[in-house]
């Protein structure tokens, strides 16, 4: 078994909740979901990110999905939150 550690970068829009700006959820797991595409050539279909999360540059959560051979985590940090676009720094890997 191989365990596959990948690192990105990515661009994803926000939506503002209430007085302060949150991450959609579901676009954080279509990030992550192009994300591990693009970087493993295999495409999950259950991706879960959480909500409420908020856009402030720090911010860290984690997603999950279930790969070819496992559980994986995806761990997203923002890395600068620009208007309505937040830049992610994302690391996934299988669950031990």
């Amino acid at each position: 078994m191989r365990t596959v550690l990948v690192v990105f970068v990515a661009s994803l829009a926000m939506v503002l909740a209430g007085c302060g700006s949150t991450i959609k959820p579901d676009r954080a797991a279509e990030t992550v979901t192009d994300f591990v595409s693009k970087n493993t050539g295999f495409k999950p279909t259950d991706t879960k990110c959480p909500s409420d999360v908020e856009a402030e540059v720090g911010k860290k959560f984690d997603c999950t999905f279930t790969g070819p051979d496992g559980d994986y985590t995806a761990h997203v940090e923002v890395t600068k939150v620009d208007g309505d676009d937040v830049l992610f720094n994302i690391q996934s890997k299988r669950n031990q």
